[in-house]
């Protein structure tokens, strides 16, 4: 229990130090699904394995792209409020 402690706060130090980094975002978020996947396979308590997925929801916000893409869209070139 401890490890899996101590890989979601490494886990969540890493994604504190990537702000702004949409690449290094993507790199963790594919780490941190497969977290989720072990800890979820070796039965870890649901409080881990919600703390891992807060942090997935977090990471996937960071990876998204701020800028609207669509030139027909109101918010062409602004960041997008629908996605």
């Amino acid at each position: 229990m401890d490890s899996w402690n101590s890989l979601a706060d490494e886990l969540e130090s890493q994604a504190k130090s990537i702000q702004g980094q949409k690449m290094a975002a993507l790199e963790l978020k594919g780490r941190v699904e497969k977290a989720i996947s072990d800890a979820e396979a070796a039965f870890q308590p649901p409080e881990l394995i919600s703390r891992l997925d807060l942090l997935l929801m977090d990471l996937t916000e960071a990876a998204r792209e701020s800028a609207c893409t669509n030139t027909r869209c109101p918010q062409y070139g602004k960041k997008c409020k629908m996605r």
